[in-house]
């Protein structure tokens, strides 16, 4: 992804403007790796013929659309085939860092809302590792009611965890009063909340055709300013797949981009760089002060943020929140952080190195947390996180919290590999008591 590309998604979503569109593509790279709609097909197929039908016709087990009607047809789609031919276990697999990326994007409302067509709950998956509860929306009445907590995620297809039975695996199912019924309110939410917006599309155009089409018909009236497409396949391969969001990505005075990349990366990159930005931000909150305060110019590498992964990145927003590794990062941009950025300035002016777990300054390792409105005892408590969590920092400075010299409870300091959960591991300080402690 160019850097041009990054900064217009960036803008799109500090404007509140970007709205995320997933498929199986997105499912498929590693370490998820969810079948294709082909392979999905073939272990369908093969099931049956082995345990069923021997005389079963060969010409359906390539197709995932034929073969799913072929069981409409016999009146056996959701007792044969969905209860007992689909592999739901192959599904339930790890999530990969474009999940981590979208379910990140959702929580903090830097995408605005995200739809997907896939069954799997690997989004949710990664909220819910992060500490969020989060739910996906199966039609648009839910996406109201989400939107509330989140920014919502509507799955236009169904979810393997909430009423599977109504998942859509066929033309054939459309008319059935449900499945109807959901497509006519998520088209109504979509034309009243999504319109004009800038839409970024993931792994969309992949091999499950039909599907394509049900959502690109349904998209047709929101008038996107934008379209960028994520999908390592070819322009004529994507026009062919999915002609409907083809001829939306080419209307009238939208712009449009084909990043030609995997989905999950793009998306990891895309994230690195709203954490690494939102962490300039911390640190710019504190220039002036720090200037001011200290008579030195701030250098502008100071200002500068290590090339992390975004796992490190998203605990450092963590910190620069205040949370622990139990809570998400919820903030799309950091609030309270003047005195934050100050005192990271302060350590990088002393020579602090960055690490992925805080800063190194002459041997001692520092982790910094917003303590901002907080006591510093009960944010201590706070983060008595789990044992394989605790990181190695000997100094933890709540900057802005209050100090009132009571312990919070009388619990053993922890150590990384306890069986028991113990306290809050390192030393604690406010600003002033970090100060005097590191003479900076």
């Amino acid at each position: 992804m160019s850097p041009e590309t990054k900064a217009r998604l960036l803008a799109s979503m500090n404007a509140g403007r970007l709205l995320v569109v997933c498929g199986a593509g997105l499912s498929m790279a590693a370490p998820s790796n969810l079948p294709s709609a082909r392979a999905v097909a073939e272990r369908c197929f093969d099931k049956y013929k082995l345990e069923s039908d021997p005389n079963c016709d060969v010409a359906l087990r390539s197709d995932l659309e034929v073969l799913a009607e072929h069981f409409a047809g016999l009146n056996t789609l959701k007792s044969v085939f969905i209860e007992c031919l689909v592999p739901w276990s192959a599904f339930v697999r790890p999530s990969n860092a474009g999940h981590a990326a979208v379910a990140d994007f959702l929580i903090t409302r830097a995408a605005v809302a995200g739809i997907s067509s896939n069954y799997d709950t690997l989004i949710e998956r990664q909220a819910w590792d992060y500490g969020f509860d989060f739910r996906g929306a199966l039609d648009g009445d839910e996406a109201i009611v989400d939107a509330v907590r989140q920014a919502p995620l509507l799955k236009f297809h169904g979810c393997s965890h909430r009423d599977r039975l109504c998942t859509v695996w066929a033309r054939s199912q459309l008319t059935d009063p449900v499945i109807a019924a959901r497509i006519e309110k998520t088209k109504t939410w979509m034309a009243a909340n999504l319109r004009q917006k800038d839409l970024l599309v993931v792994g969309f155009w992949s091999d499950w055709e039909y599907l394509n089409g049900i959502i690109g018909a349904a998209l047709t009236d929101v008038n996107p300013l934008t379209v960028t497409v994520i999908d390592l396949s070819p322009a004529d391969i994507l026009q062919e797949k999915a002609p409907e969001l083809w001829q939306l990505a080419h209307g009238q005075n939208v712009t449009f981009e084909h990043v030609q990349e995997s989905g999950a990366e793009a998306l990891d990159e895309l994230r690195r760089a709203f954490s690494t930005n939102y962490l300039r931000q911390v640190l710019d909150a504190g220039r002036v002060v720090f200037e001011n305060a200290t008579g030195i110019a701030c250098d502008p590498a100071w200002l500068d943020v290590a090339n992390f992964d975004s796992e490190t990145l998203y605990g450092w927003r963590r910190d620069a929140e205040g949370v622990p590794a139990s809570q998400p990062a919820t903030r799309i941009r950091p609030g309270n952080c003047e005195a934050l950025g100050f005192f990271h300035l302060l350590l990088r002016h002393a020579g602090a190195t960055q690490r992925t777990d805080g800063y190194e300054l002459n041997g001692r390792l520092i982790r910094v947390i917003n303590g901002a409105e907080s006591i510093l005892g009960s944010l201590r408590a706070k983060f008595i996180e789990p044992p394989a969590l605790l990181v190695s920092a000997e100094i933890i400075v709540a900057v802005g919290a209050t100090d009132l010299g009571v312990p919070s409870n009388v619990v053993r300091a922890g150590r990384a590999g306890d069986l028991i959960r113990p306290d809050a591991s390192g030393t604690w300080f406010d600003l002033p008591g970090a100060r005097a402690e590191l003479n900076i």
